[in-house]
C-alpha cells in the first residue's frame, strides 16, 4: 500500500492538506497502541506497524517537495546530477567555486549574503517551476494522458529534483559558513 492509499487520495501532487491532516487524525486514533492493549499479540503488532505508516506517510504527503520525491520514487525514477541542464551545473559550480574562495581566505559578512540572496533567489525560481510542474502533473492525470505524455513530465519532475538537490547542497554549505 503507497502512502496515497493510505490516506484514500488519488496519487496527486497538490492535495488538499486539511483533508489529509483530519484523515491523519482519524486513522491514528483508530490504530492507536494504546487501544489495543487487550488485543492478540498479532493485532498488537499489526497496530503498530499501522502507526509507523500513517506517521511516515503523514510526514511525506505533507510537505510538496517530499511528495514529489515520493511519487518519482513510486514511478521508479530516481533524480540524479546528470539529468541537471548543464547551464544550471555551470551556474551551481561558480557557487561552488566562491564557497571554497570564502573557506579558505575567507569573505565578509556582506559578500556572503550577497550568495546567499543569490541561492535564496535560484530556490524561490525552482520552487515555482516544481509548483507548476505538479499542476500539470494532477492535469495528466486528471485528463487521462498518454504514458508517453505522463514519462515525459516524469523526466521534467526528475530534472527538477535534481536541481533541487543542487540548491538544498548550496544551502546547506552557506550554513556552515557562519
Amino acid at each position: 500500500m503507497n502512502f496515497f492509499e493510505v490516506f484514500g487520495l488519488p496519487k496527486r501532487l497538490n492535495i488538499d492538506l486539511q483533508a489529509l491532516e483530519k484523515s491523519f487524525y482519524k486513522l491514528s486514533r483508530k490504530y492507536h497502541p494504546d487501544y489495543f492493549g487487550a488485543a492478540s499479540e498479532d493485532d498488537k503488532a499489526k497496530a503498530l506497524q499501522m502507526t509507523a505508516l500513517l506517521n511516515d506517510a503523514y510526514r511525506t504527503l505533507r510537505q510538496p517537495i517530499r511528495r514529489v520525491e515520493y511519487l518519482l520514487n513510486l514511478e521508479g525514477c530516481k533524480p540524479d546530477g546528470s539529468k541537471a541542464p548543464k547551464s544550471f551545473l555551470m551556474e551551481v559550480f561558480e557557487i561552488n567555486e566562491q564557497l571554497e574562495e570564502f573557506r579558505h581566505n575567507g569573505a565578509s559578512s556582506g559578500q556572503i549574503a550577497t550568495l546567499r540572496q543569490q541561492v535564496a533567489g535560484k530556490h524561490r525560481d525552482l520552487m515555482a517551476r516544481i509548483d507548476a510542474a505538479s499542476h500539470a502533473w494532477d492535469e495528466l492525470l486528471a485528463g487521462q494522458a498518454p504514458d508517453a505524455e505522463k514519462e515525459r513530465h516524469l523526466k521534467i519532475m526528475t530534472e527538477l529534483m535534481s536541481e533541487f538537490s543542487y540548491i538544498r547542497n548550496l544551502e546547506n554549505d552557506l550554513e556552515e559558513l557562519q
